[in-house]
Formats: C-alpha cells, sequence, structure tokens
C-alpha cells in the first residue's frame, strides 16, 4: 500500500496541474482524508518549498465552516503534501455542466463564497485561483473552497511560465492585475467570484478568446455585455452587482468580501420571486379572515333566526304548558324524507308530536317530485297524512 507520511492512499479523486489528490486513511485517528500531492517539477528551489510550508501552515489556522480544513502538510518521497478534509460535496464546474442553477441557488452560492474570502482576506491570505473546481457545493446547498493560496505560490528563482495551463492561476479565472503581473489583494478573489457568477447566471464566462494571448486581452481590455442582456430572467441589480465585480480597476470593485455579500443578501431580499410569494400570502391569508367572518356572521345569524325569527312555540317560556297534536306521515312510495318547517325528522312512515298550529310540511324522495304543503294540528289530535310521490319521468295527472 501506498503512503504519504502516515497516510496510506485508498484512490485517486483527480489530477491538477499543481498535484494530485487522493482518497486516503490516517490510521493514527482513523478518519479519511483528501491528501493532496504537489508535482516534483514544481518543487524548483528549497527557498520554494520552504515558503510552501509556511503558507499552507498559515492556512491551516483558518477556521471557517465554508473553507476545507488543512490537517496536516509534510514531505515525502522527494515531494510535499498536504492532508485535507475529505468532503462529500462535488466540485461546482461539474455541477454547472450538468444542470443550470436556479437564480436563488446563484445567489445564495455568491453570498458564502464571498464571506467566506472576506475571512480569508481579514487574515491576510489571498485565495489567488478561485474558479469552480476549487468550489466543492455539498447537497445540503452549503459550499466548501479548497486550495487556499496553496496551488499557486510563486517562486522567485523560476522562470515565467508562458504556457496555457501553467500560468499561476487559471486563465479564464484571472483578474487584470493578475494577468500583468502587479500586486493581487482579495480584490482580485473577487473579481474572479465574478466571472463564476457571471457564467453561472448567463451559461457562458464574461471574457475568452482562442488561445492565451487572447484570453489575457479580453481580460484587461473588453467590456463584458451586461448579464440580464443575456439572461432577462435576472434582477437588473443582480447584474449590475456581477458588472461592479469585473470591473478593471480595483479601486471600482467592491472593496471587501463582506460588501458585496451584503448587496447580493439585498438583491435576494428583493427578487421578485420573493415578493410574488409574499403577495399571495397576503391574499390567502386575506382569505381566510374572510371565510372566518361569513362563517361567524352565519352563525350569528343562525342563532337570531332560532330566537327571534322561528315561531315561538319553539322557544317555550320556563313552565309554560306547551299544547301538542301528533301528525301520521306515509308515503307512497315508503321511505321518503320529512321535513317539518324546514327540520329533517325522519323517514316515512313517521308519528311526530308537534305544537299545535300551522306546520310546512315538505317530503322528498330521489328520482321523484318533491311534495310540500302546509298542516294545522289541532290539539291533542292525530292528523293522518298519506302522500303519494310521482316519478320526475311521469306527468302528474
Amino acid at each position: 500500500m501506498m503512503t504519504y507520511g502516515r497516510y496510506q492512499i485508498i484512490e485517486e479523486l483527480g489530477k491538477g496541474s499543481m498535484g494530485i489528490v487522493y482518497k486516503a486513511h490516517d490510521p493514527q485517528i482513523d478518519r479519511l482524508v483528501a491528501l493532496k500531492v504537489l508535482r516534483q517539477d514544481r518543487l524548483t528551489s528549497d527557498d520554494f518549498i520552504h515558503r510552501f510550508l509556511k503558507e499552507a501552515k498559515a492556512i491551516g489556522r483558518l477556521s471557517h465552516p465554508h473553507i476545507v480544513t488543512v490537517y496536516d502538510v509534510g514531505e515525502d518521497h522527494g515531494t510535499i503534501y498536504i492532508a485535507m478534509e475529505f468532503l462529500e460535496g462535488r466540485p461546482l464546474n461539474q455541477v454547472m455542466g450538468e444542470r443550470r442553477l436556479g437564480l436563488r441557488e446563484i445567489i445564495e452560492i455568491g453570498i458564502q463564497a464571498a464571506e467566506t474570502l472576506d475571512h480569508a482576506h481579514q487574515k491576510g491570505i489571498v485565495h489567488r485561483d478561485v474558479k469552480p473546481s476549487n468550489i466543492l457545493l455539498q447537497t445540503s446547498g452549503q459550499i466548501k473552497i479548497t486550495d487556499f493560496g496553496i496551488a499557486h505560490i510563486e517562486d522567485p528563482s523560476a522562470s515565467v511560465q508562458t504556457q496555457a495551463g501553467e500560468i499561476l492561476g487559471t486563465p479564464a479565472y484571472m483578474s487584470p492585475e493578475q494577468v500583468m503581473s502587479r500586486p493581487v489583494d482579495g480584490r482580485s478573489d473577487l473579481f474572479s467570484l465574478g466571472i463564476i457568477l457571471y457564467e453561472l447566471a448567463t451559461g457562458k464566462r464574461p471574457f475568452g478568446g482562442e488561445n492565451l494571448a487572447a484570453i489575457f486581452n479580453s481580460i484587461t481590455q473588453e467590456i463584458p455585455s451586461p448579464p440580464v442582456r443575456i439572461n432577462p430572467e435576472i434582477p437588473l441589480e443582480f447584474s449590475q452587482i456581477i458588472l461592479k465585480c469585473l470591473n478593471k480597476k480595483q479601486e471600482e470593485r467592491f472593496q471587501s468580501g463582506k460588501t458585496l455579500a451584503e448587496a447580493l443578501k439585498t438583491t435576494l431580499q428583493k427578487m421578485e420571486p420573493v415578493a410574488v410569494e409574499t403577495e399571495a400570502s397576503k391574499r390567502s391569508k386575506n382569505m381566510f379572515l374572510f371565510i372566518i367572518g361569513i362563517i361567524l356572521l352565519l352563525g350569528i345569524g343562525g342563532i337570531l333566526s332560532y330566537l327571534y325569527i322561528l315561531p315561538k312555540e319553539r322557544v317555550p317560556v320556563q313552565n309554560e304548558i306547551i299544547k301538542t297534536g301528533a301528525l301520521h306521515v306515509e308515503s307512497n312510495p315508503a321511505g321518503a324524507q320529512v321535513f317539518i318547517d324546514g327540520t329533517f325528522k325522519g323517514k316515512a312512515p313517521i308519528k311526530l308530536e308537534l305544537s299545535a298550529g300551522k306546520h310546512e310540511v315538505r317530503l322528498t324522495l330521489p328520482n321523484h317530485f318533491d311534495w310540500e304543503a302546509q298542516v294545522d294540528l289541532k290539539e291533542n289530535e292525530e292528523t293522518p297524512l298519506l302522500i303519494h310521490l310521482f316519478p320526475e319521468t311521469d306527468e302528474k295527472p
């Protein structure tokens, strides 16, 4: 089994211009790690190794939920390795190749990345290679940024490299100051993040070309088309934020990841889908209150009807003797529903004891015509009522 230091290699996860990343096992504490082993042709001098180890250890002190944790650095087999947190996420470039991300998801990724970069910048660490393959997207929607300042530590004793893919930084995502070999700071990382947001929002990169010289000329000279012109579905405010990130002048960009994150959060709050959702919630709430109001009014109306509208015999005064009579109802066919004064009393044949006086009687039976009449009950007498119901298909005689 191949090892680097105490780390046992399990499988290769990927290759880059600087080295190979392996899935490895740390037997000392029994955990999986991502082990990045640098290519030997990158180790051009002892000064390079010294500076690499120094910076790698500094990055190991970064503690942020969206930064891949560096556990350990060391030397073995004539090269340098870095043991990092092993994650189940997928590189953003792979996700972009499979599906189009939603607008809210894009902005939330931008907010997380901007806040993460701001944390590193405050610690004096500039990433220098912000690109989709260095952003891991987890199933929860959370991101992890890898390779903070590790992959591209310049070696002053090395000659300037000019082949595409060997430049310090990935050409398509480099800032103008990187292209022109000028000093970089955190605003360079925000420029690179702006390129990613542009690509996510429009499906294409803002700068490009057939060769390295064309790409560099595009980055330093060309003004990209506003994202909203390519994708009219994105908010104008979001388009303007992206263009501000891509300003050629460092002083005209967002001056910190914090201010960029705040601008993106404001855009997220103002997004039309949120406004529509809020308006829909208001309509739903108003409709609910309206229905409740109708139910209350009907309830009150029912109580008032019972107390004041229905015949007084139905609300007897205490100790009052109620005069009653009997009503014997039969129907042909049998089984008709019997309603007395609008209240269902049962099915015929049925005998009812009711208050003496006039009552509205109605009989109903499926597929038959309703029968309705007023009956005057005499006190202490039984009134027989035999009703013949006619089928709806027949004509009444």
